[in-house]
């Protein structure tokens, strides 16, 4: 038999209500600030629309919110405390109430990344910073990137080869870990508290030894040139682009990236649980 409800539906066609998804937005609205302010609202509106916004300048009040709403994405603008160690104190409670991707608007990028790596290093995988001028393009790509993160575990095969990397800017050759690479970039990861920009220049080698490979041309080395992309707001992972690559060096790196397809089936492979059936 269907029962019916007041309004005459059918209970058995209500849906569960969606979860609300909030974005907190917190800053202190300024005269100077104003414009700013106004591009990333208009960011996060058009890249995630399908998110409320709360904005604050109470930052009390948003610690509040943190405990009785959904909130998904948290955005702290410079202008909030007018420094960067506060702003980074201030994230600290925040992770402490819910631990959410926190975008900071830093006053000075330098004293922020300081700050972030004594005290926010375990949050790095999704924080991230901007500064002006503002990027409407790059906000709103972030914005996409973080919200289509949330609550999954990224699985990522790393390389995690000890190499050395040569920077042409500084004629300086440092000890890093090579976290993965392909046709067109590849990921660092830094051993101690070396500080990267963007469009920095460097060339490495990797050692072709690791993935069964020799090559005549090579040996067993190929080196690479690399532009600096993207760095994580912990200074602590670097993305590097692949400049001028030769059609040889082309073939090697699909070989290589061959080779740690295998290893990675094979790991998901060795993975998988043994069926055995039992007969009576």
């Amino acid at each position: 038999m269907e029962v019916f409800d007041a309004e005459g539906k059918s209970i058995f066609d209500i849906q569960p209500k969606k979860k609300k998804r909030y974005i907190l937005f917190l800053f202190s609205l300024k005269r100077e600030d104003e414009s700013r302010i106004r591009t990333i609202e208009k960011a996060i509106q058009t890249a995630v629309s399908d998110f409320i916004m709360i904005r604050f300048e109470d930052p009390n009040e948003g610690l509040k919110a943190l405990l009785v709403k959904n909130i998904e994405i948290v955005f702290i603008d410079s202008s909030l405390f007018n420094d960067d160690k506060t702003s980074i104190d201030f994230a600290v409670e925040c992770k402490k109430r819910k631990k959410c991707p926190i975008f900071f608007i830093a006053k000075d990028e330098k004293v922020l990344i300081q700050e972030y790596r004594e005290k926010l290093y375990l949050y790095e995988e999704f924080d991230d910073y901007f500064y002006d001028p503002i990027d409407f393009v790059e906000i709103s790509k972030k914005l996409k990137r973080a919200a289509a993160n949330l609550g999954r575990r990224a699985k990522r095969f790393s390389l995690g080869l000890p190499i050395k990397l040569f920077r042409l800017n500084t004629n300086e050759e440092i000890k890093i870990i090579l976290s993965d690479i392909s046709l067109v970039g590849f990921g660092i990861i830094l051993r101690n508290d070396d500080i990267f920009k963007k469009n920095e220049q460097v060339r490495i080698t990797v050692p072709l030894e690791e993935f069964k490979i020799f090559h005549p041309q090579y040996g067993e080395f190929l080196p690479l040139s690399g532009k600096a992309r993207r760095i994580s707001i912990d200074g602590k992972r670097v993305g590097f682009s692949i400049e001028h690559l030769t059609q040889m060096q082309i073939e090697l790196l699909m070989n290589i990236l061959e080779t740690v397809t295998r290893r990675m089936n094979m790991i998901k492979i060795a993975k998988k649980p043994t069926i055995v059936e039992v007969t009576e």
